[in-house]
């Protein structure tokens, strides 16, 4: 539903109306060009404020720009999903990039049949089909943005020199144990406190490297998952099967990648990845069924 406008809004839209303008202009051309200007002017644009009161006050009206500024926003959040994929999309490396074509090409299976075969319509999986689009548009969105989230952390690990981390340990260690363990003056202290923070940070170093590497056991655990239900749910709408069990298929996986999504969340100092990229693009999309045409 259209959120409501200001009454500032509702004005603007009556006031640059082209008919309102239109006559506004012309009546007010009229009237000065008459021989009783100081009469008719006034009167025009008393006419005016009547007409912009009684229209930027009328329901059918806010229903009216509501509804225009409603499908505006939604046309431009859906070039902005859209933008936002083909940044994603883009940045993957070919092999990831062609991974995620051919599972879009499975489910282009869904959106075939969405308009398209009079025989799945009267099967009613044409209406199953259309109805759950969202929920396959929202599957490959999570795809994506875990390949994404894949190739990401794939780059961090290439970019992590163990052998300096070790290196940096032993150093520390070694420096250390060179301390005198009895030793009160504060320059030592200092030089045991800095040691000891040097081992501190390579301690979380490779605990971060750690909770890393888990989550991309994790994420590709969940790219296998995916991909195999998304493999089946276009299988299942090929072989015309029940439609309720599409329907539920097709929920049960989208409900259950709500983990996924925080978990990709929790990765945004990798993936750069943020609460605006929640949304769905519409990455499938329905045919328009097709008009028969009477003779």
């Amino acid at each position: 539903m259209a959120s409501r406008q200001s009454l500032g809004s509702y004005l603007k839209a009556a006031f640059t109306n082209r008919w309102n303008l239109l006559a506004f202009i012309g009546a007010g051309v009229a009237g000065a060009i008459s021989p009783i200007p100081d009469v008719v002017l006034p009167l025009v644009i008393a006419a005016e404020m009547l007409f912009l009161g009684v229209v930027a006050t009328n329901p059918r009206f806010h229903r009216a720009i509501d509804a225009a500024q409603g499908a505006a926003d939604a046309a431009a959040g859906a070039e902005t999903m859209r933008t936002r994929f083909d940044q994603l999309y883009r940045g993957l490396d070919p092999k990831l990039r062609r991974q995620f074509e051919e599972l879009r090409t499975r489910c282009f299976v869904l959106a075939d049949l969405a308009g398209k075969d009079p025989e799945a319509a009267a099967l009613g999986i044409d209406h199953v089909a259309k109805t759950q689009l969202v929920g396959v548009n929202k599957l490959l969105w999570v795809y994506l943005k875990l390949l994404h989230t894949r190739m990401t952390l794939e780059r961090f690990f290439a970019s992590i020199n163990t052998d300096e981390l070790d290196r940096v340990e032993r150093e520390a260690l070694r420096r250390l144990g060179e301390l005198p363990k009895d030793a009160v003056d504060p320059l030592s202290d200092k030089k045991r406190k800095s040691v000891e923070d040097t081992l501190a940070t390579v301690r979380a170093r490779r605990e971060n490297i750690q909770r890393a590497r888990e989550n991309h056991d994790f994420v590709t655990l969940e790219l296998e998952r995916i991909g195999a239900k998304l493999s089946g749910l276009a299988e299942l709408a090929v072989n015309r099967q029940d439609p309720g069990l599409l329907t539920h298929d097709v929920d049960d996986v989208a409900r259950s990648v709500e983990a996924t999504e925080e978990a990709i969340s929790e990765l945004q100092v990798y993936t750069g990845l943020t609460a605006a990229d929640f949304e769905a693009p519409e990455i499938l999309s329905a045919p328009q069924q097709q008009q028969r045409v009477r003779a």
